[in-house]
């Protein structure tokens, strides 16, 4: 069951904390963050996708092309 907390990204290596800056969007679903670690001891930095996968429920000013892109 999913949390009602916000989400965040930890960083793989050293458990903290990750910020993200900059995006590029790929669709109206689908986007990539350029994520980096706050431990100075650490400073790993990645590229997250983010894609909307599923929709709990549906939009009531829906879209035609996401609609069939969801329904995929």
């Amino acid at each position: 069951m999913a949390s009602s907390k916000s989400a965040y990204i930890n960083c793989p290596h050293c458990g903290s904390r990750m910020y993200t800056h900059g995006h590029v969007i790929f669709s109206a679903l689908t986007k990539q963050l350029t994520a980096a670690c706050r431990n100075p001891d650490c400073l790993f930095s990645a590229k997250v996708s983010v894609e909307i996968s599923r929709q709990i429920q549906p939009s009531l000013q829906p879209k035609p092309e996401v609609t069939a892109a969801l329904s995929r």
